[in-house]
């Protein structure tokens, strides 16, 4: 029974050890050089993007519009506009266009706000309406900030179809701030710490629990 008592013994040092070296393994940090994100010259608007109008003494045609799936916004006498993939200096363009069919000299200013995502550890998660001159940095202090358990080294930028790791601390240290420059349609992941002072703790229960069962069987 001596050499059974000893397996059992064993076994459970060998589980509280793994245990309590959790901590130590998680994820490795993983960097993306910064220049990848940079974004394209122009904003083009993208579905889910907010377009301010501004009409010189029409105030009933002002106001802002959101652009459908299709690519496009619904405005008062020109009717469906196709905005997707415009700037505003282009969409600006094209309304003083449709609308001089109504109004001699149509002055009209264009403003657009992306539509951005942030999730995971943040305060405040959700979809954003942002100006275009706003970059990552911005957005995670309108989310309200970091949760405390939030992983600084691995946050995602999901882009066009790719995803990007972001170290935060490398990133509030870039000299060319602009290339972290949000983009329509970016959605941001803050993943959470996998080694916490919360499970540190847990485990830390496990392991004297773990411990005083062995002890048990020893004596």
């Amino acid at each position: 029974m001596m050499g059974f008592e000893r397996f059992a013994v064993a076994r459970w040092l060998s589980l509280a050890a793994v245990l309590t070296g959790l901590g130590a393994c998680g994820p490795p940090r993983l960097g993306v050089p910064l220049a990848q994100l940079r974004p394209e010259p122009l904003t083009t608007v993208r579905p889910g993007d907010v377009i301010e109008i501004e009409f010189w003494q029409q105030a009933e045609l002002s106001g802002e519009r959101i652009v459908d799936d299709n690519g496009r916004i619904h405005l008062p006498l020109v009717r469906d506009v196709e905005v997707g993939g415009l700037s505003a200096e282009e969409i600006r363009e094209r309304l003083t266009q449709r609308y001089g069919q109504y109004y001699a000299d149509p002055l009209i200013v264009v403003n657009v706000r992306l539509g951005v995502s942030i999730t995971g550890a943040v305060q405040a998660p959700g979809r954003y309406t942002v100006d275009p001159a706003l970059n990552m940095l911005d957005l995670l202090g309108l989310a309200g900030g970091l949760q405390y358990e939030a992983n600084r080294d691995r946050i995602e930028l999901n882009r066009d179809g790719h995803r990007y790791q972001i170290n935060l601390d490398d990133a509030l240290l870039a000299t060319q701030p602009e290339t972290l420059r949000l983009q329509s349609g970016d959605w941001i992941y803050v993943p959470r710490r996998f080694w916490t002072l919360q499970r540190t703790a847990t485990y830390a229960t496990i392991t004297v629990l773990l411990l005083t069962i062995a002890n048990f069987f020893v004596n």
